[in-house]
């Protein structure tokens, strides 16, 4: 019961910081229409530009697509950077609707790799990993991991490991059309963020750069929240 309450009360601190940082960079995008800051920025902007057309000139090549890629390939084997730095790299480089797609198809290999891992050998650790979370652990024991509902909330949440669930799931009796198409939907707005972030970091005052990580910390806060709250019922 005490383990219990702790977890509640460390998951809603956890929300608690994730909307005050939110808040934080709104108050940042505020500031940053200002016309003093405005005078100073401008000073930036044509360096910063000719760093966009240098990469998008000598970067954006079909090789660079193929390396984007074989890091999703590598982050399903081994201990990679997290996919949002791959994600990011991917809209430095390319122009938005290009970057989407390749970390698309990035994300769809490497939720193919796990899955097909885990059919073949097993989950290994991963029930293990997952379990580790009240929450998933409960929907492991309950037998309901399986189930298409909880495939997209695990995609959704930020807070459980990616290559657990795909090898978790390759046990599962999910089709693997069905399983894919799911952990693409579930996993859609992060893979968005990411590729927008990485393509405005060229402008980093802009709301272009900053709005996706609102996004990102309020849907945080709010998972976190429900976390707190289904642990609280428990």
């Amino acid at each position: 019961m005490a383990k219990s309450k702790k977890t509640k009360y460390s998951l809603s601190f956890a929300a608690f910081i994730c909307f005050l940082v939110a808040l934080a960079l709104t108050v940042l995008l505020r500031a940053f229409k200002d016309e003093s800051f405005l005078n100073w920025y401008n000073k930036y902007t044509d360096t910063l530009i000719y760093y966009e057309q240098w990469m998008q000139i000598y970067g954006a090549t079909w090789i660079s697509a193929l390396l984007i890629v074989f890091n999703f390939v590598l982050k399903a084997l081994i201990p990679w950077f997290p996919i949002s730095c791959i994600c990011v790299v991917s809209g430095v480089l390319f122009k938005w609707y290009y970057a989407l797609l390749i970390n698309i198809i990035g994300a769809a290999v490497l939720f193919t790799i796990r899955y097909f891992w885990g059919k073949r050998f097993g989950a290994g650790n991963a029930e293990k990993i997952l379990a580790k979370n009240a929450n998933v652990k409960t929907l492991i024991d309950s037998g309901k991991i399986g189930s298409n509902i909880a495939l997209f909330g695990l995609r959704f949440s930020p807070l459980v490991p990616i290559n657990s669930v795909s090898s978790l799931y390759g046990t599962t009796d999910l089709p693997y059309m069905q399983y894919l198409v799911i952990s693409l939907v579930g996993f859609s707005y992060k893979l968005f963020s990411y590729t927008i972030i990485g393509r405005n970091v060229y402008d980093p005052a802009s709301a272009s750069f900053i709005v996706p990580f609102i996004i990102l910390f309020i849907i945080t806060g709010f998972i976190l929240l429900f976390l707190s709250a289904a642990n609280k019922s428990k």
